[in-house]
């Protein structure tokens, strides 16, 4: 039986090329952003991977995916979701009490400390829980206020059950080489956290995500945390890293061909009709599986026998449909939707362009119905 689904392949000697590609970069330690299921590619996929690439740390967004992970391996896991508590008693802490020895949260305010620190004391007394603060240098989008920085840690040094680990900011133009922003920002967590980092040398300190990899370089910062670069995907296609590889191919077989004469109306709204006699493949891969409606006539191809064949019609939910009139086809070859070849047409990231967004979001949009393999 042709099968119904597309499959998403991720190559271990691609992922593992790009880590090396990152150490070469920075002496740091290198923190795997594996936040929205490991960018769309499976946190249970990527979890073996990245241990068995020697990475030991791990960030996620929320508490609910650092239980998840921290169930299943050995990883430290942060949370980069600020911890919010507004009363002692407001929430059970027993799964992130259970885990501690994992888990990292990501703590800004003074009134979220005093409480977690109480909810440990009396529930979990035996129970050291490590934090990270974030401060904001620039981002405007979250974190403690640099002033308050030096008050909150000492404040969190002198409560029980916390653990002061580490400070770390996100940069607002890390994709963009020799951005005076990401200077800035350097400058203001410089500013901070030196004094700190006199007093605490064991602090780890952390600015860096893919992009800030390659454009903001500082011998004094501990940990990087990269997300999209491990994936082979550009942090910014107008500015590419060349040597990164895409882990992640999308195909599917062909299902059925028809042959249809000239003037046909192909799909919803028949967006696109047959100038000749053709023959229209019926792929089971759509905007559900990741595949966006956006790309609906924009001139797009997939690879069918080592040839490229248009996508015709508008994408729908579980189908695309492809003219192979000229590429030697039957039903059961299968078609490469997304290349992992960087330079060709039907990259992620040259989808992304495409349709006028980032290879970001459109690998979070992996379906689950896709059955995720891993290849060498």
């Amino acid at each position: 039986m042709i099968p119904q689904h597309g499959l998403l392949e991720i190559s271990r000697s691609r992922l593992f090329h790009n880590v090396e590609l990152i150490r070469r970069q920075s002496r740091a330690q290198l923190c795997a952003t594996i936040k929205a299921d490991a960018y769309g590619h499976g946190v249970r996929d990527m979890m073996p991977l990245l241990w068995n690439a020697g990475l030991r740390w791990i960030a996620v967004y929320t508490l609910d995916e650092a239980l998840e992970v921290a169930a299943a391996a050995d990883f430290h896991v942060l949370v980069l979701a600020p911890l919010l508590l507004s009363s002692p008693s407001e929430a059970s802490l027993a799964p992130l009490a259970a885990h501690a020895s994992r888990i990292r949260v990501n703590l800004i305010d003074a009134a979220t400390a005093r409480h977690l620190s109480q909810i440990l004391a009396k529930h979990h007394p035996h129970t050291a829980l490590s934090v990270h603060i974030q401060i904001d240098t620039g981002l405007t989008r979250g974190g403690a206020d640099p002033w308050d920085l030096s008050q909150l840690v000492d404040l969190i040094a002198s409560l029980p059950n916390l653990r002061l680990e580490g400070i770390f900011s996100h940069l607002s133009h890390g994709d963009v080489p020799g951005h005076d922003a990401s200077q800035d920002q350097l400058a203001a967590f410089r500013a901070a956290t030196n004094p700190l980092k006199s007093r605490h040398p064991e602090l780890l300190l952390h600015l860096q995500n893919s992009g800030g990899t390659w454009t903001l370089q500082d011998p004094a910062l501990d940990m990087i945390r990269t997300g999209i670069a491990l994936y082979g995907l550009q942090p910014s296609t107008a500015d590419p890293i060349p040597e990164l590889r895409p882990i992640a191919r999308v195909t599917a077989p062909i299902l059925a061909i028809h042959h249809r004469a000239a003037g046909t109306g192909v799909g919803y709204g028949h967006s696109f009709r047959t100038n000749r006699e053709s023959r229209i493949a019926v792929v089971p891969v759509g905007y559900a599986d990741g595949y966006p409606r956006l790309a609906s006539n924009r001139g797009l191809i997939v690879q069918i026998n080592d040839r490229e064949a248009p996508v015709i019609g508008r994408i729908s939910m579980d189908q695309i449909t492809i003219d192979v009139t000229d590429v030697p086809a039957q039903p059961g070859d299968r078609a490469t939707i997304i290349s992992w070849n960087a330079g060709e047409r039907n990259s992620l990231d040259a989808l992304a362009d495409a349709v006028g967004t980032i290879g970001y979001e459109l690998a979070t949009h992996f379906g689950k119905r896709l059955r995720r393999v891993i290849v060498d």
